[in-house]
């Protein structure tokens, strides 16, 4: 298997728990996601996030997901 193989594999993976902990995730195939912050860009695999509606807050996840070679 490959490194991009085994890479998008543990994307799909922390995806569908973050998912299965309510939140919303937008996947940036590739690693072609960017994010601006206060920092400058930040390149990110998912954003992540949910909202309480009862305490009026939302929480943002930037996700880098990194494997190791073999």
């Amino acid at each position: 298997m490959s490194a991009v193989t085994r890479g998008r594999a543990f994307e799909h993976e922390v995806r569908h728990l973050l998912e299965g902990a309510g939140f919303s995730v937008c996947r940036g195939a590739g690693s072609k996601g960017f994010f601006d912050s206060p920092e400058g860009k930040v390149k990110v695999d998912l954003i992540a996030s949910r909202t309480d509606r009862i305490k009026r807050t939302i929480q943002i996840i930037l996700v880098q997901c990194k494997i190791e070679k073999p």
